[in-house]
C-alpha cells in the first residue's frame, strides 16, 4: 500500500512534467533545465526519485491536482434508469439520473425551472410570443422525449422517428424498457401501451441528432476527446442552433472591444463571438486543462492549501521524521516548480518587450512621413503613446520575474543547507528551525504565485479572443476538468451562460410550413439576459446588486431581455434533456397528431440483448448497451406504420393532415403548381432564370401563401429560408393604413424581389400611395422602365378604348423584354452590356416580318419567328 506521501510526489511530479512540456511548447527548449532538473534531484532523497521515475509510467495522474488520500479510478456508470430498489423514489423528470450516475464525479445540472411559479412565468412568455386563445390561457402543453423508432420508409431508406409524450407516460414506457431488459425468458412480460406525438426526422441529419440526442439522454459523462468528435456534430449543421443564435449581438463585451475609434459598434461580420464559441466547442480553454503560467501557479497554490489542510488533519499520526523528511521533499519540488514559472514568465515578458519596441520603431519611420499631416501625426502620437505605456507594462513585468527568481535562488540555496544537515532527525531544536524555515518558503511561493496569476484585463468569458487564458477556480481545475460534460447541447448550456450571459429558460416546437395540409416542426429556444452582479461597501459590509442598467457592452440588450432561437426539432428536444426541462407543444397540433398509441418493440429489444449475450437472460447493466440504444425502443400499437410523408407531398385525406411531416432539405426543390407533387428531376438552367410567372399585378395579389411558397420553391434564384407561419403573422402590418391591397408580409419581402420588375414596382407604388408617401411614390414612377412606361400606355389606352394603340404599345412592351438579360432585376443593376442593342433588335425583326416563308419550304417548320 502506497503511502501519502509517494502518491504526492507522483502528483507534483507530474505537474512538473506539465510545465515542463509547457514551456518547451512556448519556447522550443530551455537551455537551462537540464542543469536546473540535476542541482534540484541531487537536493531530494531517493525515495523521491525512485517514485518521479515511476511517475512517467503513470499517466492517468497527468490531469488531476487533488491531493485525496487514495487512489481513486472514474466510477464507471451504470445506466440512467431507476433500479428496483428506487422505483418509489421519483424524479421530477422522466429523464433523470439514475442513483449510480448521481455518485459520480460529475456534479449535476439543476433545473431551477422546476418551480410552479417559473413554470407560469415561462408560459406566459412563450404566450406572449406564439399567442394564447381567447380567454387569454397558454395554448401549450409540455411534453418529455419518450423514445425513438427506426421505421422502413422503402427497400433502401428508414426513417428515425422520436416520439414525445406527458410526464407520467414517459415514466412508464421508461420503466417498461427497464423491466424488459432485466427479465428473462421464464419470467412474464406485459407491455403497455401509451398515447405519443411521433416527430419524423430528415434522413440527411437523423443519424448525427439521434446519436447526440442518445448522448443526452443517457447522461453518461464524456471523455475530452470523445466529446469532441460529438462537438462537431453539432456545430457542422447548416442553418441549425449553433448558427442562429446571437453571438455578435449577445456576446459580452465589458472592455467594449468590438467598437471602432468612434465608438461604433463593428459591423457584425468583424465580431468574434461565433469564432470564441466555435474554439470552445473544438477544445479552446477546457477547463483544468491549460498549460499557461497563470493557471500553473494556481495549481501550485491549490496544492498549498491542501498540504496546509492536510498538516493540520494529520499532523498528530505521523512521526516526526516523517513529517520532516515529507516537507522537505515537497517543497524542494515546489521551488524547482516555482522556479520554472518564473523562468517561463521572464522569457515571455522579454518576447513583449521586443515586440513593442519592433512596433514603436516602425511607428517612429511612419511618423517622419506623416509630419506634414496633422491628422495622420496626431494618431501616430496615440499609437506612440499607447506602444509606450504597453512597453513600460511588460518591462515591470520583467522586473518582477527578475526580482522574484533572485528570492526564489536564495530560498534554494539556503533549502539545500537545511536538507544536507542531520539535525532535523536527531534534535527537536533543530526541528522546530526547519518548520519555520518551510513556512517561510511557502509564504514566498504564495507570494510569487500571486504575480504570477495577476491579470491587468482579464478574460470576459472562458476563450474570449484577444485575452489571457481565464484562471480556473480550484473547482474547475480538481473537480470539473476530468468529465465535466455528456453531450454538446451540456456544454452549449455551459457557453450560454458564459458568454451570452444568458440562460434557456424555455424549449418549444411550432409550425415551421407554409403550405396547406402540411404540418411540419421547428425547434425554438427562449433566451432571457441575466443581469451584472456588481458589489459596494455599505456601512463596512460589502454588499452584491445585480445592475439591470449595466448592458455589458451590448447596445440595448438590458437585463430580462428576451431573444427567440429558431432550430431544429430535435435540438430543441436535446436542450430540454440537457436542462432536465420540458419542451412546449400547441395544444391543437398535439391534439390532432398526439393520438398515437405505441408500445415498447419487444422484437428490436431481443435482438440488441442477443447482440449482448443471450436474448433469454438479462442485461445486468444497461451501461454495456451502445449509448444509441439506451433511449427507449417504441412502435406503433397493432402492426400499424407511423406516417413518413414529406412536406409537399399531396394531402389526400384529413387524417394525413394532422399528421407530422418529414421537413424539406434547406435546398430549393420544385412543386406543381396546381397538386402538391414534388418533382425530383434535374433542369439545366441559363445564368439568368427566364421563368415568370406573375405578368401583372392582378396576378400577383391573387397568390395565396401556399402558391407563394410554391413559386419560391420553384424559383431557381431564391436560396434562403422560408419563413416560419409565426413571423408571417407578425409581419403584416396594420389593416387600417391599407384599403383595398393587401398589407405586404415577411413572405412577400423575400418573393417580391425574384418577381418582374414591372409587377414590384406597381407594388411599391402602391404600397407607398397606402401609408401617404407620396415621395416615394413619386420616385418610383420617376425611375419607370421603357417597357413598364410602355405596359402602363397600353392599359390606359385599353380602358379609354384605343385597342390599335395599345396593341402597338404592347409590342413595344415585348420588344423591351427581349432586349434584357434578366427581367427580374431592376435596369442598371447589372451590366448593360448583357443586355441587347434596341437598334439591332428592331432591324432584325423588320427584317422576319418581311421574309417570305414559303421560299424555304418545310425548312422553318416548327420554328416560332417574331
Amino acid at each position: 500500500m502506497l503511502s501519502d506521501h509517494h502518491i504526492r510526489l507522483w502528483r507534483l511530479a507530474a505537474t512538473i512534467a506539465a510545465v515542463v512540456y509547457a514551456s518547451a511548447s512556448h519556447h522550443h527548449v530551455f537551455s537551462s533545465s537540464s542543469s536546473a532538473s540535476s542541482t534540484t534531484s541531487n537536493g531530494m532523497n531517493s525515495r523521491a526519485t525512485q517514485y518521479r521515475r515511476r511517475t512517467r509510467e503513470q499517466t492517468a495522474f497527468l490531469s488531476t491536482g487533488s491531493c485525496d488520500r487514495s487512489l481513486r479510478r472514474v466510477p464507471k456508470l451504470s445506466h440512467m434508469f431507476l433500479s428496483d430498489s428506487d422505483e418509489n423514489s421519483s424524479s421530477m423528470y422522466p429523464n433523470s439520473r439514475s442513483s449510480d450516475a448521481s455518485r459520480t464525479s460529475r456534479r449535476r445540472r439543476q433545473n431551477k425551472y422546476a418551480t410552479s411559479q417559473n413554470t407560469a412565468f415561462i408560459e406566459a412568455q412563450i404566450s406572449k410570443i406564439f399567442g394564447s386563445d381567447e380567454s387569454g390561457q397558454s395554448q401549450f402543453v409540455p411534453l418529455f422525449l419518450a423514445g425513438r423508432c427506426c421505421q422502413a420508409q422503402d427497400a433502401s431508406t428508414n426513417v428515425n422517428i422520436l416520439l414525445l409524450s406527458s410526464l407520467d407516460q414517459c415514466d412508464r414506457i421508461a420503466q417498461d424498457y427497464h423491466q424488459y431488459l432485466h427479465s428473462t425468458r421464464d419470467e412474464s412480460f406485459t407491455s403497455r401501451s401509451i398515447n405519443a406525438l411521433p416527430i419524423p426526422l430528415s434522413q440527411s441529419t437523423s443519424s448525427s441528432a439521434i446519436s447526440l440526442l442518445s448522448h443526452t439522454y443517457s447522461s453518461t459523462p464524456l471523455s475530452k476527446t470523445v466529446l469532441l468528435q460529438m462537438n462537431s456534430l453539432f456545430t457542422n449543421r447548416d442553418g441549425g442552433l449553433f448558427d442562429n443564435l446571437p453571438w455578435s449581438t449577445w456576446s459580452i463585451d465589458p472592455d467594449l472591444k468590438e467598437r471602432d475609434a468612434a465608438n461604433n459598434v463593428v459591423n457584425v461580420k468583424y465580431t468574434l463571438g461565433k469564432r470564441a464559441a466555435y474554439q470552445r466547442f473544438m477544445g479552446k480553454d477546457w477547463k483544468g486543462r491549460s498549460v499557461s503560467v497563470g493557471n500553473l501557479a494556481n495549481r501550485i497554490r491549490y496544492w498549498l492549501e491542501n498540504e496546509r489542510q492536510r498538516e493540520e488533519r494529520d499532523v498528530a499520526d505521523e512521526p516526526l521524521s516523517e513529517q520532516l523528511d515529507g516537507s522537505i521533499d515537497d517543497n524542494d519540488i515546489m521551488l524547482f516548480l516555482s522556479k520554472r514559472l518564473l523562468e517561463l514568465e521572464a522569457k515571455e515578458a522579454r518576447m513583449e518587450i521586443a515586440e513593442c519596441e519592433e512596433r514603436l520603431a516602425i511607428l517612429q519611420s511612419q511618423s517622419v512621413s506623416n509630419e506634414d499631416n496633422d491628422v495622420l501625426s496626431e494618431l501616430d502620437e496615440m499609437r506612440t503613446s499607447e506602444g509606450m505605456h504597453q512597453l513600460d507594462i511588460a518591462r515591470r513585468r520583467l522586473e518582477s520575474a527578475e526580482l522574484s527568481m533572485q528570492e526564489l535562488s536564495d530560498a534554494i540555496i539556503q533549502s539545500k543547507a537545511q536538507n544536507s544537515s542531520f539535525l532535523p532527525f536527531s534534535f527537536p531544536w533543530s526541528a522546530s528551525n526547519v518548520s519555520k524555515q518551510q513556512n517561510k518558503t511557502q509564504t514566498l511561493l504564495v507570494a510569487i504565485l500571486d504575480k504570477l496569476t495577476e491579470q491587468e484585463y482579464p478574460p470576459p468569458y472562458r476563450g474570449a479572443i484577444g485575452y489571457p487564458t481565464k484562471l480556473d477556480t480550484k473547482e474547475e481545475m480538481v473537480e470539473e476538468s476530468l468529465l465535466p460534460f455528456a453531450s454538446p447541447y451540456e456544454l452549449l448550456i455551459d457557453v450560454i451562460n458564459d458568454q451570452l450571459n444568458s440562460e434557456v429558460i424555455g424549449c418549444v416546437l411550432e409550425q415551421t410550413s407554409l403550405l396547406e395540409g402540411n404540418k411540419v416542426l421547428g425547434g425554438a429556444l427562449l433566451l432571457q439576459r441575466k443581469g451584472r452582479m456588481k458589489s459596494t461597501t455599505l456601512a463596512g459590509e460589502t454588499v452584491k446588486y445585480n445592475d439591470d442598467e449595466d448592458d455589458f457592452g451590448n447596445e440595448g440588450v438590458l437585463r430580462r431581455s428576451m431573444y427567440l432561437v429558431e432550430c431544429f426539432t430535435d435540438e430543441a428536444i436535446g436542450v430540454a434533456l440537457a436542462l432536465e426541462a420540458p419542451v412546449y407543444l400547441e395544444k391543437e397540433i398535439w391534439a390532432g397528431a398526439g393520438d398515437v398509441s405505441v408500445e415498447i418493440d419487444v422484437e428490436v429489444i431481443s435482438s440488441i440483448k442477443a447482440e449482448n449475450g443471450d436474448a433469454t437472460s438479462s442485461v445486468k447493466d444497461i451501461g454495456q448497451l451502445s449509448v444509441v440504444n439506451r433511449l427507449p425502443l417504441i412502435r406503433p400499437l397493432g402492426g400499424h406504420c407511423f406516417s413518413s410523408k414529406v412536406e409537399g407531398d399531396r394531402v389526400q385525406s384529413e387524417k394525413e393532415s394532422n399528421s407530422i411531416r418529414i421537413p424539406l432539405a434547406t435546398t430549393s426543390q420544385y412543386f406543381n403548381q396546381p397538386g402538391q407533387v414534388r418533382l425530383i428531376q434535374q433542369r439545366i438552367t441559363p445564368v439568368f432564370s427566364t421563368f415568370n410567372p406573375v405578368q401583372s399585378l392582378d396576378e400577383y395579389d391573387s397568390l395565396s401563401n401556399d402558391d407563394k411558397v410554391r413559386l419560391l420553391l420553384k424559383l431557381n434564384s431564391f436560396q434562403g429560408v422560408l419563413p416560419r407561419p409565426r413571423v408571417v403573422k407578425a409581419s403584416v402590418s396594420s389593416q387600417d393604413i391599407f384599403r383595398e391591397s393587401q398589407p405586404p408580409s415577411a413572405l412577400d419581402d423575400i418573393l417580391l424581389p425574384l418577381v418582374d420588375e414591372s409587377v414590384r414596382r406597381q407594388y411599391l407604388i402602391r404600397d407607398a400611395e397606402a401609408r401617404n408617401d407620396v415621395e416615394e411614390a413619386n420616385a418610383l414612377r420617376a425611375e419607370m422602365s421603357p417597357r413598364q412606361t410602355a405596359l402602363e400606355q397600353a392599359r390606359a389606352a385599353r380602358d379609354v378604348g384605343l385597342e390599335d394603340e395599345a396593341s402597338k404599345l404592347e409590342d413595344d412592351a415585348e420588344l423591351y423584354k427581349s432586349l434584357r438579360a434578366d427581367i427580374t432585376q431592376d435596369e442598371g443593376s447589372y451590366s448593360q452590356f448583357l443586355d441587347r442593342d434596341e437598334w439591332y433588335e428592331r432591324e432584325t425583326q423588320a427584317r422576319i416580318k418581311r421574309l417570305d416563308k414559303s421560299r424555304f419550304g418545310s425548312l422553318l417548320d416548327g420554328i416560332d419567328l417574331p
